[in-house]
């Protein structure tokens, strides 16, 4: 048997020499789609990366304007001191929006939501610093006003104390104006002889009367009247001479009892009045040393006077 051989179609042939065309057509087409997609997903992550960097560099910038912000605020309160305690709620509202912004800048947060919230924050800072001058300006004016209060109050109070110490100083002189004063005092020693004359003695063994002169000064502020008088005459030794037992002649002075040597009740009608008082030996045992004799007067309770005079 002969074998059969089948022809070969034209057209066949004509489908096997496309199929090679179009799988190239189609390798190509799936690389440029490839190749397309690839660069666009390049291009989108360079795109999120520099959105990352700007979005990083918007936070930086927001962060360093709320420090900056935050530290010209804690500059404030150091200048004005104590007085910005006077406000110090508007202080917490202030800290507060300042946490709050941290809050959104630390997780998620919008630029315009935080921006916002920052620019609400300046206009409150603001306001402070505003009333905070407002405070310093009244504070200053009442500081001036008083110290202005405590100079006057300071010459009132140095005023009254030269008042004060100028009316001392008159009581004093009243006080002393209305004192008598005795002036021109003299003592002297007398030797009494048995014939009754007197002669002047500085001996003591001879001395029998001891005599003292003054004068009580003229005096138109006291009252006048009857003026006890007392001369009180002291031995060298500082016993008393008395006219007699010693426990009975005694008066009152700064609220003591005291003895004297010598008394008179004296008529005294506001004129200079001279005095002569005299103590007088009683007892030949009696007693009278060699030495300085103090004497003093008295008068009104009232030391007006002294002198001394010496024995040998």
């Amino acid at each position: 048997m002969e074998e059969k051989i089948n022809p070969v179609i034209p057209q066949q042939k004509k489908e096997e020499k496309k199929n090679p065309i179009i799988w190239i057509v189609i390798i190509v087409v799936v690389a440029l789609i490839a190749g397309y997609f690839v660069w666009n997903s390049i291009t989108i992550n360079k795109e999120y990366s520099q959105l990352a960097e700007e979005k990083a560099m918007m936070k930086a910038e927001l962060e360093a304007d709320l420090d900056s912000l935050m530290i010209e605020h804690e500059n404030i309160k150091l200048e004005y001191g104590e007085l910005s305690d006077s406000l110090i709620v508007k202080d917490s509202l202030i800290v507060a929006h300042a946490e709050e912004i941290k809050s959104l800048l630390n997780y998620k947060w919008e630029y315009r939501k935080v921006k916002k919230k920052l620019d609400k924050l300046r206009e409150v800072a603001r306001t402070y610093v505003s009333q905070m001058d407002s405070l310093y300006t009244v504070n200053t004016e009442l500081v001036e006003e008083n110290k202005e209060i405590k100079a006057r109050y300071n010459d009132e109070v140095a005023t009254n104390r030269n008042l004060k110490k100028e009316k001392a100083q008159l009581d004093d002189k009243i006080e002393e104006a209305s004192v008598l004063k005795a002036y021109n005092m003299k003592a002297k020693s007398i030797y009494l002889k048995r014939s009754g004359k007197e002669k002047d003695t500085d001996k003591a063994r001879r001395t029998s009367i001891i005599e003292v002169c003054f004068t009580l000064s003229e005096n138109i502020v006291i009252e006048p009247g009857q003026k006890e008088v007392y001369v009180r005459i002291a031995r060298p030794d500082n016993k008393i001479l008395t006219p007699g037992v010693a426990e009975e002649y005694v008066f009152e002075y700064r609220g003591e009892q005291i003895q004297y040597s010598i008394y008179e009740s004296v008529d005294y009608d506001n004129e200079a009045r001279p005095l002569c008082l005299r103590w007088v030996k009683k007892y030949e045992n009696t007693e009278l040393q060699n030495g300085i004799y103090e004497i003093t007067v008295f008068a009104d309770t009232e030391e007006i006077g002294s002198t001394n005079i010496e024995l040998r």
